[in-house]
């Protein structure tokens, strides 16, 4: 290497480097040290979980057992069930996708690097925010699914506040992630990796961040209307006053059953993975993995009352649910045996790695199988809120997802710390992992179908189950046992195993291409792709496409002076841009803690506090969401003269844009959400509004939604004024669509303040004010993205072709279109539609 080429590359490394110290710790946004502190931050929590789950097996060891109470009892079970699936599975899931989407697609980092820093941070102080009612004695004791009355304000104490505002903070985290992941495997991927190249572990990221997306989002909202009913006295649940603890059940499903997937899924890209590497063939009907993953994705939204046969809905509708769940089977059996194909007759390497596959086949098939019993209405009648029920979720969770992730862990360890396990420690941890396992659970079918109840802290002698819970206690014990070996044996080996080199195991996929472990920046220049297996299969001399491969030369070591990676189009992984990403920052980890005190203030019920607390932090966001790209002009006008390619783009190139149509899509899940559950309401009450209350004032309110509807014709104006280069009459016609989102704003605000009712009236006046002022609070921040833009437009010269702020006017033209679309949508439905049902 020439001087300038080693000046070049020591300065692209200084750049990707973090900070040093605690201040450089808080301030790193890189995806790998991210990745690597969620997964390790949840599996802090997974084993609080194991301990948990100890007592609870202890107190269920013999019969009448007295070393727990039953409140005692309850209280470990809700935060054992909140833990491992709220704190532990899909925190982990992201970690792991934060650190190796990027590394086999190709890319330098993942889409918005602050976003996951503020991320993580609000999961764990949202996993703190949980276990701080243990220092208050006030612990959640109403289940992981907190059902409707008993997690209301009549039955639950403070400890329920812990629960929800926690669980709020760490789907907000769950969601951004989701849609960092979705985004960078969209626009980031190497040049060449068109869609028929992404790896089976790829597709299924993909759809399970757009899962999560959809299915957070609903239990998002659920939390915070139970929040509501507990601390403002709304009435969503109160059944008193025309609530329903059904709506509950269906808010929180639609998030339930899909999440046992989006656990799922990314566990399967994993299965992918490892079995072509240690079976040294091909993934076998790539075409028809992919498509199973995708119909699984989808299917799951259609099931959620799968688990409510017992509620008693109409039975037509259960039938559909039944089949839905019998399709899933389907789709799932599909990969199982796609897995077995590939590794018939391939004489396999039994790695520990592989090892755990093996054992996921045995254990996640049995529990696939009794999830196909318990998808049957009148089997599910027998053993609903049975020990058959756990032991049939244990085999889907820990079978299905546990065990492919431990093999993906020892798979990746030389990746990640270039050292290699030892085989001897990681197969005994294996071993004892998967005898705890069967002696754990296998029995707790027997328990279940003899009668047992789940959630119950104790049992009777005459039961007749007492050896075979003794059996499952010895089990749990053993299990934690080979959980604690696996991983002190891949700590240890990370730390003093002997080194691995670059690519022990031969594998296929991009990551291998690399050094182990990973240098900061991972890709040095772009790889060029054209086959599913890229180490595999390289792109020969002949077949190489001279454009990719001139663009793949050119960002060797650059830019050199700020962080990027290279934009490529969604379908054929063309080079479309260069997306800046932004360096360390404090900022994110600010923000996070200014939520965290409006959460603490709101427990304290310090309301005004807690909303300026809010307020801050909606100021604080919006000062990140204005800072603007620092790229010195030297290299940036080499670079773009060289690449023929944008350095600042807009559009469908532009990460922004992605973005800000992934937060139009989380808040149309919020509108659809909060319009099925007036709807829900509306069904069963026999008087709409509820409790003779007076019928909305169509009049009064036609004037503050007829000037938003105005606001929105005025910027479908505008947005031929801008694409036209019409500076003058666009300045004039955002003015006038800001004007409107104010007067509309203040217009709302009036007729909500003379509405001769309050949302604490019953459930009809508190779905109509949530409505009301979700499209309120809406139109506000449409109106705040436009007044942001017009005062760019104001205070820079610049052209309107200029892509940067191409691409202000167009997010924050997207976003006010939806704004607008809100408002109507909520006019019709809370104005007229009582005049109509």
């Amino acid at each position: 290497m020439n001087p300038v080429d080693g000046q070049l590359e020591q300065r692209f490394t200084e750049t990707w480097q973090s900070p040093s110290g605690p201040a450089g710790w808080i301030a790193a946004v890189n995806n790998r040290p991210l990745g690597v502190r969620y997964m390790l931050t949840a599996l802090g929590f997974f084993f609080v979980g194991i301990i948990l789950a100890l007592f609870m097996r202890t107190q269920l060891a013999v019969p009448d057992n007295t070393f727990l109470g039953p409140d005692a009892y309850n209280q470990i079970f809700t935060m054992h069930g909140s833990t491992m699936l709220y704190l532990f599975a899909v925190p982990f899931i992201e970690g792991v996708g934060l650190y190796f989407v990027p590394l086999l697609i190709g890319s330098q980092d993942i889409g918005f690097p602050r976003l996951t820093s503020f991320g993580y941070w609000l999961y764990l102080f949202g996993g703190l925010t949980m276990y701080a009612s243990f220092l208050f004695g006030q612990v959640p004791d109403a289940g992981w699914t907190a059902y409707t009355p008993l997690s209301g304000p009549k039955f639950s104490g403070p400890g329920l506040d812990f629960w929800l505002l926690g669980l709020s903070m760490i789907e907000i985290a769950g969601i951004g992630a989701a849609l960092e992941i979705v985004v960078t495997i969209l626009k980031f991927r190497a040049p060449g990796m068109a869609i028929q190249h992404i790896p089976l572990f790829i597709w299924s990221y993909l759809v399970v961040g757009i899962m999560i997306i959809f299915a957070f989002t609903p239990l998002l909202l659920a939390s915070l209307l139970l929040e509501m009913d507990r601390s403002l006295g709304t009435r969503f649940f109160d059944t008193a006053l025309g609530g329903s603890s059904l709506l509950w059940q269906h808010l929180f499903w639609f998030f339930g059953h899909p999440e046992v997937y989006i656990i799922f899924l990314p566990a399967t890209g994993i299965i992918s993975t490892i079995i072509p590497v240690f079976a040294r063939r091909r993934m076998v009907a790539y075409e028809l993995v992919v498509a199973a993953v995708v119909i699984v994705g989808f299917v799951s939204f259609g099931l959620w009352t799968h688990h409510m046969f017992t509620a008693g809905l109409p039975d037509l509708p259960m039938m559909f649910f039944m089949a839905a769940s019998f399709m899933i089977a389907l789709a799932s059996g599909a990969q199982i045996f796609a897995w077995i194909a590939t590794l018939w007759g391939s004489r396999p390497r039994y790695s520990v790695p592989m090892l755990y596959i093996l054992g996921f086949f045995f254990i996640f098939v049995n529990g696939g199988l009794t999830g196909v019993m318990v998808a049957t209405m009148p089997f599910d009648w027998q053993v609903h809120d049975t020990n058959f029920v756990v032991a049939h979720f244990h085999h889907v969770l820990i079978g299905g997802a546990v065990l492919p992730f431990f093999g993906g862990m020892y798979h990746w360890l030389p990746k990640v710390s270039g050292r290699m396990f030892n085989k001897i420690w990681g197969g005994i941890g294996f071993g004892a992992i998967f005898i705890g396992f069967n002696l754990t659970f296998m029995p707790m079918y027997i328990i279940g179908l003899l009668g047992m109840r789940r959630r119950v802290y104790t049992f009777p002698e005459d039961l007749g189950v007492g050896t075979l819970n003794l059996i499952s206690t010895i089990g749990a014990y053993v299990l934690a046992l080979g959980f604690t070996i696996a991983l002190l044996s891949l700590f240890w080996s990370a730390w003093r195993g002997r080194p691995a080199g670059g690519d022990p195991w031969g594998g296929g996929t991009l990551e291998w291409s690399i050094a182990s472990p990973p240098p900061t920046y991972g890709y040095r220049r772009p790889p060029v792709v054209q086959d599913r297996y890229p180490v595999w299969n390289p792109v020969s001399q002949e077949g190489r496409n001279s454009e990719l491969n001139a663009v793949a030369e050119i960002l060797e070591f650059r830019p050199s002076g700020w962080r990027a990676t290279l934009v490529t189009d969604v379908t054929n992984a063309r080079p479309q841009a260069l997306q800046y990403l932004p360096g360390s920052t404090i900022m994110p980890f600010m923000v996070s803690v200014v939520i965290l005190s409006a959460a603490v203030s709101f427990l304290a019920k310090s309301f005004i506090l807690a909303g300026l607390m809010a307020g801050v932090a909606i100021a604080m966001i919006g000062r990140w969401m204005c800072l603007e790209p620092e790229i010195p002009p030297e290299e940036a006008e080499e670079l773009a003269a060289r690449l023929n390619l944008p350095l600042l783009s807009s559009g469908t190139k532009a990460a922004g844009w992605w973005g800000t149509i992934g937060m139009i899509a989380i808040l149309f899940t919020v509108l659809g959400a909060l319009i099925y559950a007036y709807f829900y309401l509306r069904l069963y009450s026999s008087e709409w509004p509820q409790a003779g209350l007076a019928k909305p004032r169509i009049l009064e309110s036609l004037f503050p939604f007829a000037i938003l509807a105005v606001g929105g014709i005025v910027q479908a104006a505008n947005s031929r004024f801008w694409r036209r280069g019409l500076r003058r009459p666009l300045l004039l016609g955002m003015s006038g669509a800001v004007l409107s989102g104010i007067g509309f704003a203040g217009g709302e605000l009036w007729v909500l303040i003379n509405t001769p009712f309050g949302p604490t009236a019953n459930a009809y006046a508190s779905i109509f004010f949530t409505l009301n002022g979700f499209a309120l609070l809406t139109v506000l921040v449409g109106t705040a993205m436009l007044a942001g833009t017009l005062i760019r437009l104001k205070r820079l010269s610049e052209p309107l072709e200029t892509p940067r702020l191409q691409l202000w006017l167009q997010n924050s033209e997207m976003f006010w279109f939806f704004a607008v679309a809100t408002g109507m949508l909520v006019f019709l439905v809370t104005y007229l539609m009582p005049y109509i049902l």
